[in-house]
């Protein structure tokens, strides 16, 4: 199953069958791909035989996305600490670090497994050491967000050149290609945008608004060649203390919409929207965000008797930020439901810890909503993904759960309890929803359907993955805008 439609995602909702199942978690997936085939000429309605023909699309992904045998993940490991041994690794797979699928009878582990136990397992990290780099980088994070505090808010500049390309092995000369590329929405707090430069294959550019916002390139392809665009655009980071007397003390008062004079579109601003705009960030969206028993039976065990929004928000950032631990992860798209393999496994990246939030927020009455594209910080540049929540008087307020993870990790209580309600100035947003569709629409399955971060690429026989694309969005200039 190549051919993509949207709505096919609401199919993932659907339970398989439990032959197809069992197949699927032995490891079998030649016998599962069989039982399938079986299964489309059964009188089951037709929402179930499209979960079918997705599912098949799945077992051709999934074995890319666990390589590696133990024997291999040890031999990896060894070459950055001689001393790892397969005790360690089954110490992981006990803890929840080293995520594994049966496949053929044999344990084969996740792709991104050694960045996982390398960045991630406490034991690990504390032989290896941490890297100068990311000292440096947290420091100065803590350095902006200590600027934040005292001014009220934080002005960034920032120029990025992104560029997607084909891999040689993929390449067919005379090849027909479609190309999508992420580009700052003018939302929340994006306050200047401007498209400096980009290929001749230029087809279209999403306006300024756009929630998915991307710009398009389309060309026939004789030789290899890279894509690219080159964007400038500022960032106004306000900060809210929703923590201290102060915080308490604006919470009670009533909500007068003021913003600062050069952030327009800042968070405070957002608080005199629409109602209707907050209660559409209220509903399911399947597949995903969906109040399935469990996650109504978390969010309530959460929240409790609480009854204000903002701290309902609260509870549940405490627990996602807390209990939940960095994991890289595997596609989204073969996951059939983020939030709850997040809430039954506790452990997602960024965006699999947004998404748990979201859903949580939402089925506590709390409206939430996701944004995401590239963190920029002048010593990193790579993707990123978040989310937003609504409350009275502030309005539209962020949240960064994988930010707020890694700060209690880190013992930093000021830190954690920064991301909620606040988001640094070292960000580019390009999504400002979930599972929404390219203005210009895909003909194949897409690398991501759910989020847009660093582009995708496809002919006219095929869509392409991420190991198939060379991409990188590279920050040629970040400073920051003195008042």
């Amino acid at each position: 199953m190549e051919q993509f439609r949207f709505e096919d995602l609401e199919s993932l909702a659907c339970e398989l069958p439990e032959e197809i199942l069992r197949y699927k978690m032995s490891g079998n997936l030649a016998e599962a791909d069989a039982a399938i085939d079986r299964w489309l000429t059964q009188p089951v309605a037709e929402e179930l035989k499209t979960r079918l023909r997705v599912e098949k699309k799945f077992l051709t992904i999934l074995p890319e996305q666990f390589p590696f045998t133990a024997a291999e993940v040890v031999q990896s490991m060894q070459e950055k600490l001689p001393s790892f041994s397969e005790k360690d690794l089954e110490r992981l797979d006990r803890t929840g670090y080293a995520e594994w699928i049966w496949i053929e009878g044999e344990k084969h582990y996740i792709h991104n497994i050694v960045r996982n136990i390398v960045n991630e397992d406490p034991e690990t990290v504390k032989a290896l050491g941490i890297p100068e780099e990311d000292i440096r980088e947290k420091e100065i994070l803590k350095d902006e967000i200590a600027r934040m505090k005292e001014k009220g808010s934080a002005r960034w500049k920032y120029r990025i050149r992104a560029t997607i390309r084909l891999k040689e092995e993929e390449f067919v000369p005379g090849m027909r290609v479609k190309v999508h590329m992420p580009i700052p929405a003018k939302l929340f707090q994006v306050t200047r945008v401007e498209i400096l430069d980009y290929d001749k294959a230029m087809k279209a550019i999403d306006p300024e608004d756009a929630l998915r916002r991307t710009i398009c390139f389309e060309d026939t392809l004789e030789e290899n060649r890279e894509f690219f665009v080159e964007y400038e655009y500022e960032i106004c980071a306000v900060y809210h203390d929703l923590w201290g007397q102060a915080g308490k003390e604006e919470a009670s008062a009533e909500c007068k919409g003021e913003a600062c004079t050069d952030c327009t579109e800042s968070s405070v601003s957002m608080s005199c929207e629409l109602p209707e705009e907050a209660a559409e960030c209220l509903k399911e969206q399947y597949p995903h965000i969906r109040f399935s028993p469990y996650i109504k039976a978390l969010a309530a065990e959460i929240v409790g008797e609480e009854k204000n929004p903002l701290e309902k928000a609260r509870r549940i950032y405490d627990y996602v930020t807390k209990d939940v631990h960095y994991s890289f992860m595997r596609e989204y798209m073969i996951i059939e439901d983020i939030p709850q393999y997040c809430a039954r496994n506790l452990r997602g990246d960024c965006g699999v810890q947004a998404l748990l939030f979201i859903t949580l927020c939402r089925a506590a009455g709390v409206p939430a909503r996701w944004q995401s594209g590239l963190y920029a910080h002048p010593m990193y540049c790579g993707s990123h993904d978040w989310a937003l929540f609504y409350a009275e008087p502030y309005g539209w307020l962020f949240a960064d759960l994988s930010f707020g993870g890694s700060a209690f990790r880190d013992g930093d209580e000021e830190r954690r309890r920064f991301y909620f309600g606040n988001l640094d100035p070292f960000r580019m947003p390009a999504n400002n929803a979930f599972q929404h569709p390219f203005t210009r629409p895909k003909t194949f399955w897409p690398l991501d359907p759910y989020d847009s971060q660093q582009g995708e690429l496809e002919s006219e026989v095929c869509g392409y993955l991420a190991r198939q694309l060379e991409r990188k969005p590279a920050l040629l200039k970040a400073e920051r805008i003195e008042d």
